[in-house]
């Protein structure tokens, strides 16, 4: 079993006593009683793992190191979190209230799945390349002079940003911290990873397995804290770079903060996302993945959950009475059994918070088809019914805001291009799909709507491509290539084209030549 009770701070490679004498408990949200304790961070156990963090890029030969120890070290550490899996999903259920069957297949395994992916990215990755080129012809044959010649020779260079700084937010906290950790880690960063509060065990759990799989000293820092210990550690000198994982409003301060110090920052915000139902979709296979892609997962605790159905008026009431029949289905219930599908939502206060959206809905003239309450049989824990709203209009609050629980607004619309501006009426971009009988049409009404990642007949996020939003749902991407880039800040060291690069140089690393 893993540890649940916590004293200290994972700290220059060990558990290092907390400056603080402040305890945080850790409540279960599904029985509503204390399961653990971590230390909350003072300012000074904020500067000891920063600091460490520093010491251990600037002053040591980690940024410096061979890609491929890089990578061996991530892949043990995904070992251990792959032989340890029952225990992270017995956990996670606990802190999380994340049901078995989320556990299983996406909370306990993810996060190896990311340490492996961006191991085998780094083995490959470019992280030098030579670029050659004669610009003249772009310049009407001039060859150029001064100091921009235009026949020229570079060695560019990809290296680490430096001391990153992650927050992750707590409704995917182990993957999170695997998704932003393992690149900046592949990149040769060094890395402090701030806890979410309701739920910090699990994070907190890979301390000694960091040990086991042999990083260095300082590499990887682990410190649990509320707001004041997250805002210092946001704005201290030696951070290089942010990236954080939570709402809109905290994203905006924390961009302030990082635009003041001219440093770079990954912000993974909120969503509306909406799915849209065309005239000609499935409704056999449609109504079922209706709700497996917004109340289902986390109970609706998902940056990405589809919690605006978009149907079109001709099919709305069936659509509606067919949501309704199974969402009547969904056991509310014990996230430890194997079949409950709907779980309790992560706090007390969350749960007020998501049922006066619900109320507000109500008051503006929406209707509740389904749910809307708390379970009579559930009176531990934090438990929201699955929740259907019909008579939305796309002005309403309950459209327009992102709920994070099992609470759907269904919204009529009169044709295509109605539920396209529908769609686009929001000042998230994170998310969306359609369901169509015309893949290619969907595929073409996909480039049509502004978010990061849209889906056909489905919904899904590829760990092997860019995530992240539009508008107000955040600036620069995860997952894949694109994030590890993140963590690079390329360099060009410059040459005469007739001057060699030293095969020294060149075969340090994997090699691209681009001639123009």
């Amino acid at each position: 079993m893993l540890p649940r009770n916590y004293t200290g701070f994972f700290v220059n490679g060990e558990w290092q006593p907390a400056g603080s004498t402040e305890i945080h408990e850790v409540i279960s949200p599904s029985t509503g009683k204390t399961i653990g304790t971590v230390p909350s961070a003072s300012t000074a156990d904020i500067d000891a793992a920063v600091e460490a963090a520093r010491y251990a890029f600037y002053e040591t030969d980690w940024a410096t190191r061979p890609v491929a120890e890089r990578a061996e070290m991530c892949e043990a550490l995904a070992a251990e979190i792959h032989e340890h899996k029952d225990d992270f999903v017995d956990l996670l259920i606990d802190e999380l209230g994340c049901t078995r069957t989320l556990a299983e297949v996406y909370q306990a395994v993810a996060p190896a799945l990311h340490w492996n992916y961006n191991a085998a990215l780094g083995r490959t990755y470019p992280f030098t390349e030579v670029r050659t080129a004669d610009l003249g012809p772009f310049a009407g044959g001039s060859s150029g002079g001064m100091i921009m010649p235009y026949k020229t020779q570079s060695l560019v260079v990809k290296e680490p940003v430096g001391v990153v700084a992650t927050l992750v937010a707590y409704n995917f906290s182990l993957p999170g911290s695997a998704q932003k950790v393992a690149p900046a880690i592949v990149a040769g960063c060094t890395v402090v990873i701030k806890v979410p509060e309701p739920n910090p065990l699990a994070i907190f759990a890979l301390g000694e397995l960091v040990k086991k799989a042999g990083f260095p000293p300082g590499v990887i820092n682990i410190v649990a804290g509320g707001p004041a210990a997250s805002e210092h550690l946001v704005q201290h000198p030696d951070v290089d770079m942010v990236s954080f994982t939570g709402s809109t409003a905290v994203g905006s301060r924390i961009g302030e903060s990082c635009g003041k110090r001219i440093r770079p920052s990954v912000l993974e915000l909120g969503g509306k996302s909406a799915a849209i139902v065309l005239s000609d979709a499935d409704l056999s296979t449609t109504v079922p993945a209706l709700l497996n892609i917004s109340v289902i997962p986390s109970s609706g605790q998902s940056c990405v959950c589809q919690s605006r159905f978009l149907l079109p008026r001709s099919l709305h009431d069936r659509i509606v009475a067919q949501l309704v029949e199974q969402m009547a289905e969904l056991k509310i219930g014990d996230p430890h059994e194997p079949d409950t599908v709907i779980g309790p939502l992560i706090t007390e206060k969350h749960r007020e918070r998501v049922l006066a959206m619900i109320r507000r809905a109500v008051d503006a003239g929406a209707h509740i088809a389904f749910g809307g309450g708390i379970p009579a049989d559930r009176p531990d824990g934090w438990f929201v019914e699955p929740t259907l709203l019909t008579g939305v209009t796309p002005d309403m609050e309950i459209a327009q805001e992102e709920v994070f629980g099992p609470v759907v607004a269904v919204i009529a619309y009169e044709d295509e291009e109605d539920a396209i501006r529908i769609a686009n009426d929001s000042r998230y971009g994170l998310a969306g799909c359609v369901f169509t009988a015309d893949v290619a049409h969907g595929f073409e009404l996909a480039r049509r709507i502004r978010v990061g990642t849209f889906s056909v007949n489905s919904f899904s996020a590829d760990f092997n491509s860019p995530f992240g939003g539009f508008k107000d749902s955040g600036i620069g991407r995860e997952h894949g290539r694109t994030g590890l880039e993140g963590y690079l800040i390329p360099k060009t060291i410059s040459v005469d084209p007739s001057i060699e690069i030293p095969r020294s140089i060149v075969d340090t690393a994997a090699v691209v030549t681009t001639t123009i």
